[in-house]
């Protein structure tokens, strides 16, 4: 009989625990539908701007020697040049240029590239950068202060 009564006890004792299991489970569920809010990871997006305020002057000094060109800024490198072998594309597609300046059947006429303080100690990289788009047949120019105007007719003819 005392047999009976502690296997009776367990059972019930085990019943109650996998009810109290089931139960904070069906609450943790329903908590998360409730407020998923708290469980995902907020991403807040927000606007930059796309140049910086030495580029936009740089942007104005195109603007006005190359009235008849169209001038981008930033332009993805993935944009302008490619390869055959994916492993070689990681190299670049994540380059961004300052400058292109294109005719008016958008051909690019030369990639200006604007280096600025954070670009020194960065000689080797920005030679490397300037190898694949110089190997990709494009001109490539290089200034670390705004050009005046007949320097970028010089330089880009």
């Amino acid at each position: 009989m005392g047999f009976l009564f502690a296997l009776s006890f367990a059972v019930f004792h085990l019943s109650q625990i996998i009810f109290f299991v089931i139960g904070c489970l069906a609450s943790f569920a329903l908590f998360c539908l409730l407020f998923p809010h708290l469980f995902t990871r907020q991403q807040k997006f927000y606007p930059k701007r796309v140049i910086t305020a030495f580029e936009s002057r740089m942007f104005t000094r195109l603007k006005d020697t190359f009235p008849h060109h169209h001038i981008l800024a930033q332009v993805a490198f993935s944009a302008l040049i490619t390869h055959d072998q994916m492993n070689m594309r990681s190299k670049f597609n994540r380059k961004v240029t300052d400058f292109v300046v294109m005719d008016l059947e958008y051909n690019v006429v030369a990639i200006v590239e604007l280096d600025d303080p954070s670009h020194f100690g960065k000689e080797k990289e920005d030679a490397e950068r300037d190898a694949m788009l110089i190997a990709a047949g494009y001109t490539v120019v290089r200034y670390t202060e705004i050009p005046s105007i007949r320097q970028l007719q010089r330089d880009l003819r």
